[in-house]
């Protein structure tokens, strides 16, 4: 049985996939997605095939921005299928890549608009550098299928100075789907609001990739997560002036998972 997810889950998963043997085409729309791994530090040493910034979209039409780090780990940010600027989810996990085939045994798909929190499983191909595709598959037995391809912008060092101002956008958690901005500085410094929830915090660029480690504490009041700090990724889209933001809880049932463009 087929699911078709509002946001494409399954892509974005795949986005870490792409390891094997390939070269390098690639969309020329200088997005990143993150991954799990987004606040373990800039390590650069390459222990996984998959590594690199994946676009695509899914089976049920939905964009996909998806980024594979060094060590496996992924965050995967896919839209609805009616609004390309609309969260519709966010796939997060670690992977293993062995001779074309990526695994992922620890995946959560949070869509909590339509199905909640997810665990599942993934099967993909890749070519590395070039293109990932593959099946995403629910504790139902639903699936899901992606194509994506690699996007060179993944080396593309991340800058916080480009990608210096405030977004207006909507960001997704356990509350539901909701207006919110948020403002980057060229140090890094982080604040924004999520429907009368202050947080702030920090972007710090990870290595020589186009990805920032982010971690971003509540202000207590109206807020979901009380006073809570989340850790995770974020990444800049240069050509669309958007800055997307995946950070979930420790238990990874819920977190704060934001898009937002600026003028």
């Amino acid at each position: 049985m087929t699911r078709h997810i509002q946001g494409s889950t399954t892509l974005l998963l795949s986005l870490s996939l792409s390891a094997c043997g390939g070269g390098g085409g690639g969309s020329d729309d200088g997005s990143t997605a993150g991954s799990g791994g987004g606040a373990q530090g800039p390590s650069l040493v390459v222990s996984n095939a998959a590594e690199g910034m994946w676009l695509g979209t899914s089976d049920a039409g939905a964009s996909i921005s998806g980024v594979i780090l060094n060590d496996g780990s992924f965050y995967a940010v896919y839209s609805t299928r009616s609004d390309k600027d609309v969260i519709g989810g966010v796939v997060t996990g670690t992977g293993q890549a062995s001779n074309g085939s990526f695994t992922v045994k620890d995946a959560v798909d949070f869509n909590f608009d339509r199905y909640g929190v997810n665990s599942i499983s993934v099967s993909a191909s890749y070519f590395t550098k070039s293109s990932l595709s593959g099946v995403l598959t629910y504790a139902n037995r639903d699936t899901s299928t992606f194509s994506t391809q690699y996007n060179p912008a993944y080396e593309q060092p991340a800058n916080a100075t480009l990608a210096t101002g405030t977004y207006t956008g909507n960001a997704v958690s356990s509350a539901g789907t909701q207006t919110a901005f948020m403002t980057l500085q060229a140090n890094g410094t982080i604040t924004g609001v999520v429907a009368g929830c202050n947080f702030s915090g920090v972007a710090t660029p990870r290595g020589s990739v186009n990805v920032f480690n982010l971690s971003v504490t509540f202000r207590g009041g109206s807020c979901t997560f009380g006073t809570d700090t989340l850790t995770g990724i974020g990444f800049y889209n240069i050509p669309r002036k958007q800055f997307y933001i995946a950070a979930p809880n420790t238990a990874r049932s819920d977190g704060l998972f934001f898009q937002g463009t600026r003028p």
